[in-house]
C-alpha cells in the first residue's frame, strides 16, 4: 500500500469557504492533508518542523489588515524568524504550491514574490499598479506543456468558472496553463478600488495586459515551487480538472530535487 503524501495546507488572510475548500482536500486521491492558520501555520516552518510533511499547500494571504473607517489597508512585515525559516526550506528543497489569493501574501517582501514567480498587488507599490479581478468568470484554460508531471491526466482544453486575475507574472517562469479570457482593464477592476470601498470599478486605474499564463512552475536550484490561479470557491474546488493539478502539483512538489527546472 502506499503511503500517501503529507500535505500542510496554509489559511487565513482571505476568505473563503472552509467546508467546500475541506471537502476539495480530503476528495484528493493519495494526498493526507492537515491544515493551519497564519500565524500559527509559521512555527511548521521550522527546521525541526517543517520535515513532517512533504509539501506545503499555500491558500493563506498575510501581510494585511484591512479597514473601514480609516485608511483602506496597512502593509505589514513578515516576522525574521519566518522569513529565515522560509528561506531554509526553498535552499533545502521543500516543495510549495502555492493557489490563488497566496499570489497577493507578504506584500512589502519582494523576495517571497520572486520565489513564487508573480505578484498580486491590493494597492500600487515599487512603480506598479494595483492589479485586477474579476469574480466567477467561464472561461477556457488550456494546457500549455502537456509533458509536465502537473498536466498529466489534464483535458488539454477544459470549461472552468472561476475567479481571474490581472497581475505581473515573471518572465522566466515556466507556463503550464492559459485561459482565454482577455486580461486587461476593460475586463476587469482595481483591487485598490475595491479596498477603497469602489468595488467592480476600474476608473483611475491602469494596467498593462496579462499574458494569459494562470499556471506555472518557477525554476530553482533544490525547492520544487508551483503556482495555480484557481481556486477562488466551490465553482473551482468541484471541477475535476482542477482537483487532478493539484493532486499533480503536489506530487510534484514533493519529489525529489533533480531537474526542478521543468
Amino acid at each position: 500500500m502506499t503511503t500517501p503524501l503529507r500535505v500542510l495546507a496554509v489559511t487565513r488572510g482571505h476568505n473563503f469557504e472552509r467546508n467546500a475548500f475541506t471537502a476539495m482536500l480530503d476528495a484528493l486521491p493519495g494526498v493526507e492533508v492537515s491544515q493551519v492558520e497564519q500565524p500559527a501555520a509559521q512555527t511548521f516552518f521550522r527546521p525541526e518542523n517543517a520535515p513532517e510533511w512533504d509539501a506545503f499547500l499555500m491558500y493563506d494571504m498575510p501581510g494585511y489588515t484591512f479597514h473601514r473607517d480609516h485608511s483602506p489597508v496597512d502593509l505589514h512585515e513578515p516576522p525574521t524568524r519566518f522569513r529565515e525559516d522560509f528561506e531554509a526550506l526553498v535552499a533545502a528543497g521543500h516543495g510549495f504550491v502555492f493557489l490563488h489569493h497566496a499570489l497577493a501574501s507578504w506584500p512589502t517582501w519582494p523576495r517571497y514574490a520572486s520565489l513564487i514567480g508573480g505578484r498580486f498587488r491590493f494597492v500600487p507599490g515599487d512603480g506598479q499598479p494595483d492589479s485586477g479581478y474579476r469574480h466567477e468568470v467561464d472561461q477556457r484554460i488550456r494546457v500549455l506543456d502537456q509533458g509536465h508531471p502537473i498536466t498529466a491526466g489534464v483535458d488539454p482544453e477544459f470549461a472552468l468558472r472561476d475567479e481571474t486575475y490581472l497581475c505581473a507574472v515573471d518572465n522566466d517562469v515556466h507556463p503550464l496553463l492559459a485561459t482565454d479570457v482577455p486580461l486587461d482593464t476593460t475586463t476587469h477592476y482595481s483591487t485598490y478600488n475595491a479596498v477603497r470601498g469602489r468595488r467592480d470599478t476600474s476608473d483611475g486605474w491602469e494596467h498593462e495586459p496579462g499574458s494569459g499564463v494562470v499556471g506555472w512552475v518557477k525554476p530553482h536550484d533544490a525547492s520544487r515551487i508551483a503556482y495555480l490561479q484557481f481556486g477562488d470557491g466551490p465553482s473551482a474546488y468541484g471541477n475535476s480538472n482542477f482537483r487532478r493539478l493539484v493532486t499533480n502539483a503536489l506530487t510534484w512538489a514533493a519529489g525529489s530535487s533533480t531537474e526542478v527546472s521543468s
